[in-house]
């Protein structure tokens, strides 16, 4: 039997290189803050909306039964402690007195109706994926709950310590359908307004389970849409803490004297993501072409000025799971080869090319230019590539409702184990297989892994699973990045940076001035 208070896993550790862990200062309790932010929620409910747009608006709403400390390790949050009686149970003990948002105390009947509702397909949650080992979730009383597993899942209690385990009320479901318009959690703050495509205001709960925190009296959300308004306003001071996306912008705010900034590892990866169920990508060979034809450096250097590395479906973040850099520049199909190309092309019927429309949007700012230099490297080869920029919520709405497309960009973020980044867009029954992409020796691999508890052995399987998928490509990766430039004033004390960029130690922030 394991039995643990913090249990330090494979994503812990990992975790503890993306975070940056200040010295310990005297907190003080009150005042509120200004974040400006990019984007505005397209949607507020944790277990449905899982757009980085979205959790940055329901993040401290919320918790889950287990988080990540700032060492990296895994530690109770609703759970104040665990036991692993064997390697397909899991039992939790919930905190007592814990209070949702409504005045309503927290039992282990809301866990289960929470991970049941991930669970459930006709919820047509994105998340179901980390609960594909699940055999059932148990009441056992009160004030403990039992998961138990069909088979060992490696990554559980890892991918847990997101918003995967964030627990939400019934009864609010129940009354407004779902929680896209509403937010009601037991987190450190409360939804007090949501301006839509203006800004969102929180206030401290009060009834908080943690003693004395959040320090904060409250903090709001500004959505300022353009980069250099956004490092204005915090050169102003008319915002306290932003991040910035554009590398010609964050030159200009690591200039800045007056400013704190933080450095994160690339765990953000931009996707050319295809549609194998169909022409023109159901030929892998079409695909191969795509991918040899791309000159990644030349990628880097002209969109992120230099600031980007090579990357798998797995980013280089991922230790020790990830290729290195060198393994991954010879893959097949990630050197550009024009004869290659041609050579693929040929085989695959169209010797004189082929086009295809790529679906993509001009919310972050890589994705357009990206996609534009990407666009003249293709017609080199003779390739046609023709953009189609959407909004950046109609893109999402077609990435999951499985819509008509023949490839469109996507980016993911940072995740605690490397199952988050592909399990569920790469297994042929993953929640989140926008291409439809099914090799059966991708998904025993998947399986497998997901078994291994064994570091080595687990660290082998995927870099086959990286060496496979750079043959199939189901997605062509240009570069990985930082997910954001985090940036405040020096009067915020106690904010912590981290790898994903989420905001979730405002709940240890304070302001000194």
């Amino acid at each position: 039997m394991i039995r643990r208070r913090t249990f330090a896993t494979v994503g812990a550790l990992l975790l503890a290189i993306l975070l940056l862990v200040p010295p310990a200062e005297a907190q003080k309790r009150g005042g509120t803050l200004v974040i400006g932010n990019d984007e505005d929620a397209v949607g507020l409910d944790p277990h449905l909306s899982v757009a980085f747009a979205s959790t940055q608006f329901y993040e401290l709403v919320y918790n889950g039964l287990v988080r990540f400390n700032a060492k990296g390790q895994i530690e109770g949050d609703l759970a104040s402690a665990w036991e692993i009686p064997n390697p397909t149970t899991y039992v939790f003990q919930l905190r007592k007195g814990v209070k949702f948002h409504n005045g309503r105390e927290l039992t282990a009947e809301d866990v289960k109706y929470s991970i049941d509702r991930i669970r459930d397909p006709k919820n047509g949650s994105v998340l179901r994926s980390v609960y594909a080992n699940v055999e059932a979730v148990e009441v056992v009383n009160p004030s403990t709950v039992r998961v138990k597993l069909t088979q060992p899942s490696a990554a559980l209690l890892s991918m847990m310590a997101t918003r995967a385990s964030y627990v939400v009320p019934r009864e609010e479901v129940d009354k407004h359908g779902t929680l896209q318009k509403v937010a009601v959690g037991t987190g450190p703050f409360k939804l007090a307004e949501h301006v839509t495509g203006d800004h969102a205001r929180y206030v401290r709960h009060d009834a908080y389970h943690e003693s004395g925190r959040p320090y904060l009296d409250g903090f709001t959300i500004k959505v300022i849409k353009d980069e250099s308004s956004r490092l204005a306003a915090l050169r102003k001071g008319t915002i306290d803490l932003t991040w910035i996306k554009d590398t010609a912008i964050e030159d200009l705010a690591r200039k800045e004297k007056t400013i704190v900034a933080a450095e994160t590892p690339e765990a953000r990866q931009l996707f050319i993501w295809f549609n194998t169920r169909q022409a023109p990508f159901n030929d892998v060979k079409l695909r191969q072409a795509v991918s040899a034809a791309l000159d990644r450096k030349e990628i880097i250097d002209t969109v992120l000025l230099g600031r980007g590395r090579l990357t798998t479906p797995l980013p280089p973040a991922a230790v020790p799971y990830v290729l290195s850099q060198e393994e991954m520049a010879a893959l097949p199909f990630y050197k550009q080869d024009t004869a290659l190309v041609k050579k693929l092309l040929a085989e695959a019927g169209h010797p004189n090319g082929f086009e295809f429309t790529f679906k993509t949007s001009p919310h972050s700012p890589d994705y357009v230019p990206a996609a534009q230099v990407v666009q003249r490297q293709l017609a080199k080869a003779g390739i046609t590539m023709k953009l189609e920029q959407m909004e950046w919520g109609a893109l999402l709405k077609l990435a999951r409702s499985g819509g008509e497309f023949q490839a469109l960009a996507f980016a993911r973020i940072w995740y605690p184990d490397p199952e988050g980044y592909t399990y569920d867009t790469l297994h042929s029954k993953g929640s989140f297989n926008v291409g439809g992409y099914s090799n059966p020796a991708s998904d025993r691999l998947l399986e497998e892994q997901r078994s291994t508890v064994d570091l080595t052995k687990r660290a082998a399987i995927w870099k086959d699973l990286q060496r496979l998928w750079a043959q199939d490509v189901p997605i062509a990766l240009p570069y990985a990045m930082r997910t954001r430039f985090n940036t405040w004033r020096p009067h915020v004390k106690g904010f912590q940076a981290m790898a994903n960029s989420s905001r979730i130690y405002l709940r240890e922030t304070w302001i000194e001035k």
